[in-house]
């Protein structure tokens, strides 16, 4: 603090008490403490003595309380109603859905007839929101101190389930954590690694010895983690959110295209060709139409006899797999029809636009990269899903996010949104200079 008349020191010490937000205190006392000093200086001139000049100088001010408290106005918290109602408005259609897909599945005699969805994705659902509102409270800032932590995690999560993981449908993803719950740790690590890389890259360019080390680390590794599982849904979802925050980081285009450049002849190339029978599959999908194009074509009979207003709430479809995961929205155009269909994508259009804007409400760089990195995990899953159970895109894990049942992609899903709940939150409590 300036060397400040005692009374000037200690109605600045008074004001920034009451200050609610704590990060900016020290720049609140200095910033009244200028104000003061200068007032003081120029009483002074006026010929007031050191003490009558403070006291004139405080009544100038105004009264602490009222000083604080518009103060506390101005820096207060922020919370983004808009995106939270969005949120609310999807977790709504997520249970609709479950209870429609039980119905369904109660109705036939696959093996999924006797789960119960609804009241399962119910408890996923209390707690990935208790979840939500415990990230919203912490300050996202302090995140930057435990960067490597977070990404050490994401490493032995996939090692880990490797090595000692449960195995399910032909892969080892799981945990066990007892009571019959499991974590798939190819769910979490996306998201993890976007947190960890939105730390380092918000720093933006630094040279170019730094830059080609942090590409390796953040946005290769991960990659090659994917690819070694294998896990192409998730390698190709954190590729494109790494090359979004990467054309955001000040990197340079040289640099992006590298990289893009990189990906594409080292891990989408290969991987395309490795599964090329399942391209095929989906371009060429009635010249087997019973065998490997049998899910295309099921889906496009399913999407063009839907009509405006569906077949029915709850109908039994058991000639398409996974209904409750990776088809779910092709469920709901058929069951219920396109006005609904219509109604869910103007939904996530709401959605993916306030996460936009909340973006561009963010001027602090390591919060406008975490938003950046996570809104675009959820975009390109938003688009694969739905483009997927339209027909237009190849069918592969992607989840609808929110409404797929699955308790660890829901607990990812909405743990980042407390953490972009967070930075909102601190919009204001935040000065960049």
């Amino acid at each position: 603090m300036r060397n400040l008349h005692p009374l000037l020191q200690e109605y600045a010490k008074q004001v920034c008490r009451q200050v609610k937000a704590r990060e900016l205190r020290q720049e609140i006392s200095e910033e009244i403490s200028g104000h003061l000093d200068e007032l003081w200086e120029s009483l002074r001139a006026q010929g007031l003595d050191d003490e009558a000049a403070a006291r004139q100088a405080i009544a100038q001010m105004g009264d602490t309380d009222a000083v604080a408290l518009g103060l506390n106005r101005v820096h207060k918290p922020r919370v983004p109603w808009a995106m939270l109602s969005v949120l609310t408005l999807l977790l709504g259609i997520a249970l609709l859905s479950m209870y429609a897909v039980q119905l369904s599945y109660g109705a036939g005699s696959s093996y999924m007839s006797g789960v119960s969805l609804f009241p399962k994705q119910a408890v996923y659902m209390a707690g990935g929101l208790a979840v939500l509102f415990a990230l919203s409270r912490i300050h996202y800032r302090g995140l930057r101190n435990y960067l490597w932590a977070i990404y050490g995690t994401a490493i032995v999560f996939l090692l880990g389930a490797q090595l000692w993981g449960q195995q399910v449908n032909g892969t080892r993803d799981w945990f066990s954590l007892g009571l019959g719950l499991n974590l798939n740790s190819t769910v979490f690590s996306p998201y993890l690694f976007t947190v960890a890389a939105a730390g380092v890259l918000s720093r933006g360019y630094e040279n170019g010895r730094t830059a080609f080390r942090q590409l390796v680390v953040f946005g290769i590794i991960p990659l090659l983690m994917f690819a070694l599982i294998p896990s192409f849904v998730n390698l190709v979802l954190y590729a494109a959110t790494f090359v979004l925050m990467l054309c955001f980081s000040g990197y340079g285009r040289r640099w992006v295209m590298a990289y893009l450049s990189l990906v594409t002849v080292v891990f989408l190339l290969p991987a395309l060709l490795s599964g090329q029978d399942r391209l095929i599959a989906f371009l060429w999908r009635y010249r087997d139409a019973d065998g490997s194009g049998y899910t295309y074509t099921k889906i496009d009979e399913a999407i063009r006899s839907a009509g405006w207003r569906g077949h029915g709430f709850g109908l039994q479809m058991d000639w398409l797999p996974s209904i409750h995961s990776d088809q779910i929205f092709t469920y709901l155009v058929y069951s219920l029809g396109w006005l609904f269909g219509a109604f869910v994508l103007l939904s996530v259009l709401f959605f993916i636009f306030h996460l936009i804007k909340a973006g561009l409400a963010i001027k602090e760089s390591y919060g406008k990269m975490l938003i950046t990195g996570l809104g675009a995990l959820f975009a390109v899953q938003f688009a694969w899903s739905i483009g997927m159970s339209l027909g237009i895109l190849p069918i592969s894990a992607v989840s609808f996010p929110f409404i797929s049942y699955g308790g660890s992609g829901l607990l990812a899903q909405l743990a980042a949104i407390g953490l972009i709940y967070s930075v909102y939150r601190r919009k204001d409590m935040i000065r960049v200079r």
